[in-house]
């Protein structure tokens, strides 16, 4: 694939992938962001809203897991890979206080034609790690074709 063309076709996978991501209604119900986006490598942020806190006050583990699926799935599309999570192991490993800005970056350790391996780490503003989670996915298509 010649430079150019590539540009072009990385340029359409990125508007892809925030337009994805500004016109998903769970993304939206979340109030999920994305901060930065590279080819096999995407940040994105969550408050820790008391909407998506339990009875202890800190971040729901659905909701963190939420973020890190959605990451990962970001971090696939980047790569313009349409996917869809085979499964997802998910370590907690300190609490989110209610109020606290998440960040999810996932970052891809396998790139395969049928499937991908990913992995995220979520931080808080002072960049401790709250929660790893590693999934796989099934590619069911192209984002954006040639």
């Amino acid at each position: 694939m010649g430079e150019q063309k590539e540009t072009e076709m990385n340029e359409k996978v990125l508007a892809h992938l925030h337009n994805f991501y500004h016109e998903n209604p769970y993304v939206k119900l979340l109030g999920i962001q994305v901060e930065k986006v590279e080819q096999g490598r995407v940040t994105l942020s969550m408050e820790a809203a008391e909407k998506l806190s339990n009875f202890y006050h800190i971040a729901h583990g659905g909701a963190l897991m939420s973020l890190a699926d959605t990451a990962m799935g970001a971090t696939c599309l980047s790569v313009n890979k349409k996917v869809v999570t085979q499964s997802m192991n998910t370590h907690f490993i300190k609490a989110a206080a209610e109020g606290t800005r998440l960040w999810a970056t996932g970052h891809i350790l396998h790139n395969g034609r049928k499937t991908l391996v990913c992995e995220t780490e979520i931080r808080d503003e002072e960049g401790v790690i709250l929660c790893k989670a590693t999934a796989n996915f099934f590619v069911i298509g192209l984002c954006v074709e040639d």
